[in-house]
């Protein structure tokens, strides 16, 4: 849940260089061992450069998106559990956005687990530079540095995991044979996703608002630790059961062999290459591909006409200093 209220400077005053690039380690670290997991897990089908740096540079766009949805939600949801449901909705949707505008109809999604890899790089890409956000915003590093931890173990799974599920639903819903399917998938991503997200704020939210700084360290264990490593436990489960599942159908993709009957709607490798659904990806890669061939074929053209006008007036200037010379030779 993002809260836009507070003064965020990365070159705050109060901080040394050195003091800086500590709380920006504390902060992106998890999130860079994160995205080198993911790209190690996609070893064996790697995605294009240029789709994981767009991946990974979202944050930004996703940020500013949620940022300026929340603000218009806000004054009219007096409700707390409710708007922090409607928060992390606006925070989903925003990553999907990305994903959409994209990704979604890329030539280079051609398999079942890249909905996680670009989902889950997406979700690290807008944790990373909230965590920044958040560090940054305390007046002591030391302050930045506790945030930007209990963040790290915290926080940053959220949103992976949340990519997770959304990429896994995704991939689903870009694959399947029929629009229903496909339409239902998408709902679950959004549905899915802000559920897990909305109840994991609301369960910080409660577990932040019990009073323990006078009690026992017992106390401390029992109503803040344990629940909170339970809860994510929880939302480590759900990611693997989403990754285990994306991965078996993956395979099933991909050696086009037989679904269950649960997930018969899903095309196999061989059907996906006479499919609809590649025809336009196909389509919409070499157009752009055209148009970026098209303006290096013109720009290559405009360098020659340029090339071939400083010939021409490189031989005027020769023939009139010959003439000149000519002249003066003369008298």
């Amino acid at each position: 849940m993002l809260n836009f209220n507070f003064d965020f400077n990365l070159f705050n005053s109060n901080y040394y260089l050195y003091e800086r690039l500590l709380v920006l380690l504390f902060s992106l670290v998890p999130a860079i061992l994160l995205v080198i997991f993911i790209l190690y897990t996609d070893r064996k089908s790697k995605e294009p450069a240029k789709n994981i740096v767009l991946c990974l540079l979202s944050g930004m766009l996703t940020i500013a998106l949620a940022k300026y949805f929340e603000t218009l939600i806000m004054p009219h949801i007096s409700n707390n559990v409710l708007l922090t449901y409607a928060w992390a909705s606006i925070e989903e949707l925003s990553k999907m956005a990305i994903f959409f505008l994209f990704l979604f109809d890329n030539k280079y999604f051609d398999d079942i687990y890249d909905g996680i890899v670009y989902m889950a790089l997406i979700a690290l890409s807008f944790a990373g530079l909230e965590n920044i956000m958040y560090a940054f915003s305390e007046s002591t590093v030391s302050s930045s540095i506790s945030l930007a931890l209990m963040r790290d173990f915290t926080t940053i799974p959220l949103h992976v995991i949340c990519g997770v599920v959304i990429g896994s639903y995704l991939s689903r819903a870009s694959f399947s044979k029929d629009k229903g399917h496909k339409y239902f998938n998408i709902f679950l991503a959004i549905i899915v996703s802000t559920f897990i997200h909305g109840t994991f704020n609301n369960l910080m939210s409660l577990l932040s608002s019990i009073n323990v700084s006078n009690g026992s360290a017992i106390n401390v264990l029992i109503f803040m630790v344990l629940p909170l490593v339970l809860i994510m436990l929880a939302l480590i489960m759900i990611a693997f059961k989403y990754i285990n599942k994306t991965v078996f159908l993956n395979d099933v993709f991909i050696n086009n062999e037989a679904y269950d009957k649960k997930y018969k709607y899903l095309m196999t490798y061989n059907e996906y290459l006479g499919s609809a659904e590649m025809i336009t990806r196909t389509k919409r890669y070499n157009k752009l591909r055209g148009i970026k061939d098209n303006k290096n074929k013109k720009a290559l053209e405009n360098s020659k006409e340029e090339k071939v006008d400083d010939a021409i007036d490189d031989a005027m200037s020769n023939v009139l200093f010959s003439v000149r010379n000519m002249d003066k030779d003369d008298e």
